[in-house]
């Protein structure tokens, strides 16, 4: 029972102007044939056309059960309303006005209930037909014919037609109700819901069309009405089939749940186990558009996930063409907004798609880790038909898209929290490490007072490493050492480095064989691109002379007691580990110079020349030369102090940024 708009548009209009003529044609009574004729066509004709303009106006969405049966209700109101007037006004005038008047205003009546029964007919094939099937359609039409004939059978004369034949007609008829009833599963899920509400209105609706089908014709027209006596069988079906809307919930309320109801929790069910076992974003999507593909109402899910860089899309092979335009049409509505978008007839607004309803739904995806702070999932569900989406599967096709959005996030925060993990893994792991690499206690010296910064940043391993080493013959060797990198790898490389100075501090090495040896110990071990920048500062009390051998690292800062003034000391060098010790004995040069009472060392790593303010701009060795200029009489730990505290000043923050060490020296005499 499947017209186009069009056509049923002028099914109803012609049912209007045959109903109106029937009106009219009751002024002449002596037209009976022609006017019942007119009548029954007028009738069927609406009843046909009336359900393809409902649909074509209603969208399916709006077509709830719920809405059906309170349109339904109105209607009884309206009519038995209409009834009672037209009725009472016949009633009144059968004595006193022309018998023409008095037909023609019963033909007005007769109309009116007639219009009023295409309703219901029209109400009670859309209940029936929710959820469409074949069979549901097929029960419709063979309903729409049985009635026809039966209409047609009682209005052809006595002679012309059996009565067995239409007592026969009449059973099929009735038998026609059973199925009709048995399809209206829409009481199935709204009856135990709205108990009360449902009995009131589908019994309140049988009441009045007894009373205004009936009880009212008989008590207050003159004559009989033609037309509804021919249509008499089915005004009964019409109460007897709100009768049976009545009696149906009473029975559904002695089963508990419904059958509806269970079949969309086992679908739910069904889609939560499955997710469950999802390990991706892949798999979630695909899950869902297997469960969507499985509704009754839905020919194709396509679903997409856009996270950064990167789309995640439904396996449409079968539908690649289709896909694609899907595809184009969620890049349509592109964006980080959530919205659920119902659309009647996907062709009409995107030229390519089948003339099929769709529900277009996007939902931004928070997420906790990654490049992309949130990611957004977008899909289109096909219906199998032309506005063939009910409240029933938007809401459900809403839930299972929202419950997907869902499973990503949570996906999302699975993958955030092993990174967390493993993150606590790490830092353990570092600090552990860090504390391995802790230099040795610094030993007691009798001729040089010293003091050392060393300032680690954050809880991760930085490359910075220090060690004080005095040997048997009094001289003592400053090592602050800075490997490349951060993290892991520069703790593995210092942890290399330090194993291979306690075996070289063992040989009593001359500072320039110390560092090449060292360089020689650390190609060893070290990757092509590794390599480690060296301070080292030789101090020899009995001879009173130093010795500074600078292996890529900062200058370090002398106070000249004999001028009065800070030097800058600069000797050449390379880093360590990275060339051959032929390259690097020919560049490092060494700083050699005599000891006196009062000299004083600066050495200082990268993290405090390099720590910078919000402006971007950095310490630099030039405040640090001009704070040991003010401050170079204070004792060693004083004026490393000044300078530890100067630096953070400057940075505004306890943290330099990076890891760094200072080592303050001064040679007592």
């Amino acid at each position: 029972m499947k017209v186009s708009f069009r056509v049923a548009t002028a099914l109803a209009g012609l049912a209007l102007i045959g109903l109106l003529l029937y009106a009219w044609l009751c002024y002449f009574p002596s037209q009976v044939t022609l006017r019942l004729g007119i009548g029954l066509l007028s009738f069927l004709a609406g009843w046909i056309g009336g359900h393809g303009v409902f649909a074509g106006l209603v969208s399916r969405r709006w077509r709830t059960p719920h809405r059906l049966l309170r349109w339904n209700a109105l209607l009884v109101i309206l009519g038995l309303g209409h009834t009672l007037v037209w009725a009472l006004l016949t009633f009144i005038l059968k004595e006193e006005a022309e018998q023409r008047i008095v037909h023609l205003l019963m033909g007005i009546l007769e109309i009116g209930i007639l219009s009023q029964l295409v309703g219901h007919l029209v109400i009670a094939a859309e209940l029936t037909l929710t959820a469409p099937t074949p069979q549901k359609r097929w029960t419709v039409v063979l309903f729409v014919v049985f009635a026809s004939l039966v209409a047609i059978l009682r209005a052809l004369p006595a002679d012309w037609v059996s009565p067995a034949l239409v007592l026969y007609s009449g059973l099929l008829l009735w038998i026609g109700l059973f199925p009709i009833l048995y399809f209206s599963q829409w009481l199935q899920r709204i009856a135990p819901t709205y108990r009360s509400e449902t009995l009131f209105l589908i019994g309140g609706s049988a009441v009045a069309l007894f009373l205004e089908w009936q009880i009212i014709p008989s008590l207050l027209l003159p004559f009989p009405a033609p037309l509804l006596e021919v249509l008499h069988p089915i005004l009964l079906i019409t109460i007897s089939l709100h009768a049976g809307w009545l009696i149906l919930p009473l029975l559904i309320r002695f089963t508990g749940i419904s059958t509806g109801e269970t079949d969309v929790l086992w679908q739910l069910t069904e889609f939560l186990a499955k997710q469950q076992r999802s390990a991706s974003i892949s798999e979630v999507i695909e899950t869902t558009a297997e469960v969507l593909q499985q509704l009754p109402s839905v020919r194709l899910a396509f679903i997409e996930v856009r996270d950064f860089n990167k789309t995640y899309r439904t396996n449409s092979t079968a539908y690649s063409h289709l896909g694609e335009l899907l595809h184009q049409v969620l890049r349509l509505h592109s964006g980080t907004d959530s919205y659920v978008q119902l659309v009647e007839s996907l062709q009409k607004k995107y030229p390519g798609l089948p003339d099929v309803a769709g529900i277009l739904v996007q939902r931004p995806i928070a997420r906790l880790s990654g490049a992309a702070l949130q990611g957004v999932l977008s899909a289109a569900v096909l219906a199998r038909e032309r506005d063939g989406f009910e409240e029933a599967d938007f809401r459900l096709i809403s839930t299972l898209l929202e419950q997907t959005a869902l499973f990503l996030e949570n996906l999302d925060r699975q993958a955030y929290q092993e990174q967390l993990l493993t993150a606590r893994k790490e830092a353990d792991f570092l600090r552990e490490t860090r504390e391995a690499l802790l230099p040795p206690p610094a030993p007691i010296l009798r001729h040089i007072d010293f003091h050392v910064v060393f300032e680690p940043y954050d809880r991760t391993i930085g490359g910075d490493y220090y060690q004080i080493h005095e040997y048997p013959d009094g001289s003592v060797d400053f090592l602050l050492l800075d490997s490349a990198g951060s993290g892991i790898a520069a703790a593995y490389q210092m942890a290399q480095a330090r194993g291979a100075l306690n075996t070289l501090w063992l040989h009593q090495l001359t500072p320039e064989a110390f560092m090449l040896e060292l360089n020689d110990a650390l190609r060893r071990v070290f990757h092509k691109n590794n390599f480690i920048a060296v301070t080292l500062l030789r101090i020899d009390p009995n001879r009173r002379e130093y010795t500074l051998l600078r292996a890529g690292s900062p200058e370090v800062l002398y106070w000249n007691p004999l001028i009065d003034q800070v030097e800058v000391l600069r000797p050449s060098g390379i880093v360590l580990g990275n060339a051959s010790s032929q390259i690097i004995g020919r560049i490092l040069t060494p700083e050699r110079g005599r000891l006196m009472p009062g000299s004083t060392f600066v050495c200082f790593s990268d993290g405090f020349t390099e720590a910078s303010n919000a402006e971007g701009e950095m310490f630099g060795v030039e405040r640090i030369m001009a704070l040991f200029q003010a401050h170079h009489d204070l004792p060693a730990r004083q004026l490393a102090q000044k300078i530890q505290e100067a630096a953070h000043a400057f940075v505004g923050s306890s943290s330099l940024g990076d890891d760094g060490t200072l080592i303050v020296a001064r040679f007592l005499g």
